[in-house]
C-alpha cells in the first residue's frame, strides 16, 4: 500500500490500478501534501464505496470501506455499478472569510470519476475533493425532467476503537452532545451533524455536510458495528428536476483540535457569492459583523416605549446593533401609527446613534413569495439592516428553499439575515455572505428554564462549531442565571464561540455595571486568527487564543472541577503587550477580578480556573 502511496505522490495525474476483487480497478486520489490517502472502488459485492487513510504522521484508518450510492427512481445506482474514466484537475485558492479568521485556504485535489449502474445503464459522476485536512465527495446524476430522490447509501464506517461525540435533535439541532465509542452508539439513533471523533492514535475528525443549497438535508442513523448511514429524515423522497447535484458529504480530519477548528473545508465546498447580488462580495458596504443587545432573554418588554432606551445603551457599549426581538408586530400598533412607522421612527433614531436595528419575523409568515418579499422589502424601507427568522425546525426540502430563496431576496433589499429554529450550517454564509449567523444549537435561552451545564460550553468548539457560526447568544452575569457556571466562563463563552453577529443575551444593566466593561466595549465579533491552545480537551476545556488586528483576546472555559492551566504566550509577536486578565473569584461565582499585568511573548502564566469556571485575557500591545 505504501508503495502505491509513494506512486500517487510522484505522479498525482495517473490513476492508479490497485488489484481488487472483480474486474473494477479503484482510484486512489491524495491530498496536497500526501498526508490523506482516498481510494473509490467496487466490492465483491458489486458495492461502489471507498475508504480513507492518513499515511503522513501515522498510518491511521479514518474510514474503513464505506459504501456510496444514490437513489434514483427506485435505483440504487452504487449496487452494481462499474468505475470509468477519472479526471484530475486541482483548486488552489484563498478568499476572504469571517468568524474564525479573516482568509480562508482552498486548496484540494478533484477527481471526477465515472460510474455507470449496469442493470439500468444508467450515468453518473462521483466528484471527490481532498483536502490537506480532509476530503468531501457528491454524485452528480445527469438527466432531464422530474424524477424521485428517495434515499443515499452514504455511509461513515467509522474504526470500532474511536470516539465520537455526537447530538440527537434532527430537528433544530438544540441537543446536548453525548460521547461514546463508535461501536456503542444505539442502534438507529437519530443523529445530527456534524459528528466528531477521536481516533485510537489520539487524532482527530468530523463528520457533516456542505454546500446545502438546494436538496434535502442530511442526518445520519447508527448502524452496526460502528456505521453511521446517511438518512433523509424529513423527505421520504421527493422530485428533482432536472441534473441531480447533491450537496457535499464532508470528513474532516487533523492532528489536533486547533486543525478541526481552523478547518475551512465546509465553506470551500459551497460557491462563492454571485456578484450580481454581492457586488463587492464579503466586503459590500451594507454586511458589517459586529455585537448586538437584545431584549428577549432577559424578559425585557418589546413595547415600543422601551426600545430607544436599549438603543442608547448599546451605543453607549459601542455596540453596532439592537435586535427587536418577538412581539413587537402587535404591541407597536398604536393609535396614531402602525408597526411600520414605529420601525422607522426607531431606526431613524438608531441611525443617528449609529446603531442598527435588526427584527425578528416568525418564518410562517413568509410562505410565500409574496410575503417574503413584502416584508423584507417593508423592514428594508423602513431603515432596519437585517431580519432574523425563526422557527424553520426543518431541513426539508422545500424548507431549504425557504432557506436560499429568503437570503437572496434579502440581499436585493440590503438586509443581513440570522436564521433561528434553524438546521446546522454548511458553508452557505459563503454563496450568501448576508447570512451573519444561525442557531441550530442548544444557546443560552435554555437557562431560562432549564440548565446548561459547564460541559456543554467546552464540548460546542469542537462540536457544533465546526459546522459554521452558531448565534448562542452568550453571557450572562445575571448570579440568578449563571446555573452552575461563573461570570468568567459566560465572558470566556464570547470570545471562545463563533458568531459575526454576536447577540449578547443579558439586560445591559449586568454590563454597564460589571468590572469588565471596556473588556466587553473591545471585544470583537470576527477574527483574524484563531488558536486552539494546548490542554484542551472536548467537555473539559476549551481554551483559545483570537487575534483580531494587533490585539489579542484569550478565553479559556473550565467544564469541570478547578484546575491550573498554563498559559503559554508563545503565540505573540515581539515587544511588551497591556494585559486585562479576567479571572474567577474564589467561592463567588458571581463575581471577576481584574488585573493588569505587563506581558511578553513566551511568557508563561498559571491561570487557575474554579468548578465550572473561566478565565478571559485582552492583550494589546504597549505603546
Amino acid at each position: 500500500m505504501k508503495a502505491c502511496y509513494s506512486l500517487v505522490c510522484a505522479a498525482l495525474s495517473i490513476c492508479l490500478s490497485v488489484p481488487t476483487a472483480g474486474d473494477a480497478e479503484p482510484v486512489t486520489i491524495a491530498s496536497p501534501d500526501g498526508a490523506i490517502r482516498v481510494e473509490v472502488l467496487v466490492n465483491d459485492e458489486g458495492r461502489l464505496c471507498y475508504w480513507v487513510q492518513r499515511v503522513k504522521g501515522s498510518d491511521t484508518v479514518i474510514l474503513n470501506p464505506s459504501a456510496l450510492g444514490i437513489t434514483v427512481d427506485g435505483v440504487d445506482l452504487g449496487q452494481g455499478a462499474a468505475l470509468g474514466e477519472c479526471r484530475r484537475t486541482m483548486i488552489d485558492e484563498r478568499y476572504p472569510c469571517r468568524g474564525v479568521h479573516s482568509e480562508a485556504v482552498n486548496r484540494c485535489h478533484v477527481a471526477q470519476i465515472d460510474v455507470t449502474h449496469a442493470e439500468s445503464k444508467m450515468s453518473y459522476v462521483i466528484e471527490m475533493r481532498v483536502f490537506d485536512d480532509g476530503l468531501a465527495y457528491r454524485y452528480v446524476v445527469p438527466g432531464v425532467g422530474q424524477r424521485t430522490i428517495s434515499g443515499e447509501v452514504s455511509v461513515w464506517n467509522l474504526p470500532r476503537d474511536c470516539q465520537v461525540w455526537y447530538q440527537t435533535n434532527v430537528a433544530n439541532y438544540e441537543g446536548f452532545y453525548a460521547k461514546s465509542l463508535s461501536t456503542r452508539i444505539k442502534v438507529d439513533e437519530q443523529i445530527g451533524f456534524p459528528v466528531t471523533i477521536q481516533y485510537a492514535d489520539g487524532t482527530y475528525g468530523a463528520i457533516t455536510e456542505a454546500g446545502l443549497l438546494a436538496f434535502s438535508g442530511l442526518t445520519v442513523r447508527a448502524a452496526r458495528p460502528s456505521r453511521l448511514k446517511g438518512v433523509f429524515e424529513d423527505d421520504a423522497k421527493w422530485q428533482e428536476t432536472g441534473e441531480i447535484r447533491t450537496p457535499w458529504r464532508v470528513t474532516m480530519t487533523g492532528p489536533d483540535l486547533n486543525a478541526l477548528v481552523n478547518s475551512d473545508i465546509v465553506a470551500n465546498l459551497c460557491p462563492a457569492p454571485d456578484a450580481n447580488l454581492f457586488p463587492d462580495g464579503l466586503a459590500c458596504a451594507w454586511i458589517k459583523p459586529g455585537r448586538s443587545l437584545w431584549n428577549w432573554w432577559s424578559d425585557s418588554s418589546v413595547e415600543f416605549r422601551y426600545q430607544k432606551e436599549w438603543v442608547d445603551k448599546a451605543a453607549e457599549m459601542g455596540f453596532e446593533y439592537y435586535l427587536v426581538d418577538a412581539g413587537w408586530e402587535k404591541s407597536w400598533q398604536l393609535p396614531t401609527k402602525d408597526m411600520w412607522a414605529c420601525l422607522k421612527e426607531l431606526c431613524d433614531y438608531a441611525k443617528g446613534k449609529g446603531v442598527g436595528i435588526n427584527v425578528w419575523k416568525h418564518w410562517g409568515g413568509l410562505e410565500t413569495v409574496g410575503d417574503r418579499e413584502d416584508f423584507l422589502r417593508r423592514c428594508a424601507q423602513a431603515g432596519a439592516v437585517g431580519v432574523k427568522i425563526d422557527f424553520m425546525d426543518s431541513e426539508s426540502r422545500s424548507r431549504i428553499d425557504f432557506y436560499t430563496y429568503t437570503l437572496a431576496t434579502a440581499a436585493r433589499n440590503k438586509l443581513m439575515v440570522n436564521y433561528h429554529g434553524a438546521n446546522k450550517p454548511t458553508g452557505e454564509s459563503r454563496t450568501f455572505p448576508n447570512e451573519m449567523t444561525r442557531e441550530g444549537i442548544r444557546g443560552l435561552e435554555y437557562n431560562k428554564w432549564s440548565e446548561l451545564p459547564a460541559t456543554h460550553y467546552a464540548t460546542l468548539p469542537f462540536t457544533r462549531y465546526l459546522a459554521g457560526h452558531g448565534d448562542f447568544t452568550p453571557c450572562t452575569f445575571n448570579p440568578d442565571k449563571l446555573k452552575g457556571t461563573t461570570a468568567a466562563l459566560q465572558l470566556a463563552s464570547t470570545v471562545v464561540f463563533t458568531s459575526p453577529l454576536m447577540h449578547w443575551a443579558d439586560h445591559w444593566k449586568f454590563y454597564l455595571d460589571s468590572n469588565v466593561l471596556e473588556v466587553i466595549k473591545a471585544m470583537p465579533s470576527t477574527w483574524d486568527q484563531t488558536i486552539v491552545l494546548p490542554g484542551s480537551e472536548i467537555g473539559q476545556v476549551a481554551a483559545f487564543a483570537r487575534r483580531s488586528g494587533a490585539s489579542w483576546f484569550v478565553g479559556i472555559i473550565n467544564g469541570g472541577k478547578a484546575q491550573t492551566h498554563a498559559l503559554d504566550l508563545s503565540f505573540l509577536a515581539d515587544g511588551a503587550y497591556d494585559a486585562v486578565l479576567v479571572r474567577d473569584v474564589e467561592g463567588k461565582p458571581a463575581e471577576m477580578s481584574v488585573e493588569r499585568a505587563n506581558v511578553t511573548k513566551g511568557q508563561k502564566l498559571d491561570v487557575q480556573t474554579q468548578d465550572d469556571g473561566g478565565f478571559v485575557a485582552w492583550l494589546v500591545p504597549a505603546k
